[in-house]
């Protein structure tokens, strides 16, 4: 008899987590516990595929579970339900809880069941692919090959591409990076279409408004093109909703303020470049096509990425390049 994927609901209040018992018991193991506390024995003692958090809790506050989580069960994917759009809970949420997704209450059921039913997928799908590298007398674990891959000269390693129309707010990001990645910039989501299309870039570094236009959409189709790339997004003015969106739809991997910290941006972006090799590391994740392969120009991976993005933006066609 194949294990049900297990789940685990955190919430303070009793009929909360009783509630998402009865909706997710007929198809996955479900756990449920009132605080932080008891998820995280839950977790000491259980394999979890999912947790599903409240924020606020007393004694510890939904990001402070998940990222405990994030640093001891990687594997685990991370979920954050609250009734409270708080913006440093949201930001905390992506940064130090990295959560899969920010769903606020009252949830939609048919939404909630198909976030859960992701979240199991990329869970099980990470958690093979760790066992297959551990197993594999060639291979090494993820965390090695990301390590190692950070450490690449700049002409092997994947690029940094900087996106901002702002010529002043790339420059900061190319000298605050430039001698530890190869850094390329765009000004424009066209220019940084053909960039993502003609260079290995592992992490993408962005203004949320380019061009006058909100960049959600544009990342969430790279996201599908190029599943092991990163994003870290910047911002003078954040709001709760963009940044749920972001997280949602975008899936971006961390979130920054202007002006930038320069210590904590970087460490930021290292993160990123780390969590972009370990991606890589799971073949499933890897572009089918290298991008720097002239046999890619008549794949229809442009092509095909470009009418994705058309709703947003016009690129030119690949003849005109």
């Amino acid at each position: 008899m194949t294990q049900k994927p297990t789940l685990l609901f955190v919430d303070d209040e009793e009929r909360v987590v009783k509630l998402l018992k009865i909706m997710f018991r007929a198809d996955y193991q479900v756990f449920t516990a009132n605080s932080g506390r008891e998820a995280l024995a839950i977790l000491e003692a259980h394999h979890i595929d999912v947790i599903a958090s409240d924020q606020r809790m007393p004694e510890m506050l939904g990001i402070e579970l998940l990222a405990q989580a994030a640093k001891r069960w990687p594997h685990s994917v991370r979920i954050l339900l609250t009734g409270y759009s708080d913006l440093v809970a949201i930001i905390g949420a992506v940064n130090e809880g990295e959560v899969f997704r920010f769903l606020n209450k009252p949830w939609n059921q048919d939404e909630l069941r198909a976030v859960i039913a992701e979240a199991v997928q990329i869970s099980q799908r990470d958690r093979e692919a760790a066992l297959a590298a551990a197993a594999s007398p060639q291979g090494a674990p993820a965390e090695d090959v990301a390590r190692s891959s950070s450490q690449l000269p700049l002409a092997t390693a994947a690029k940094l591409l900087a996106i901002d129309g702002i010529a002043s707010d790339r420059q900061e990001v190319v000298e605050m990076f430039t001698q530890d990645y190869h850094v390329i910039t765009a000004s424009t989501i066209e220019t940084a279409l053909e960039m993502i299309e003609m260079h290995d870039v592992g992490v993408i570094v962005t203004n949320s408004i380019v061009d006058g236009v909100d960049i959600t959409d544009m990342l969430a189709a790279i996201r599908e093109q190029y599943p092991a790339i990163t994003v870290v997004v910047v911002t003078t003015n954040p709001d709760s909703d963009t940044i749920i969106k972001l997280i949602n739809r975008g899936q971006i991997y961390r979130f920054a303020m202007k002006p930038l910290s320069p210590n904590i941006f970087r460490l930021a972006v290292g993160a990123a470049m780390r969590e972009y090799h370990r991606r890589l590391a799971d073949i499933r994740l890897s572009p089918p096509t290298p991008r720097h392969d002239p046999s890619a120009v008549t794949s229809g991976v442009f092509e095909s990425f470009v009418r994705s993005i058309a709703r947003f933006t016009k690129v030119r066609d690949r003849s005109s390049l």
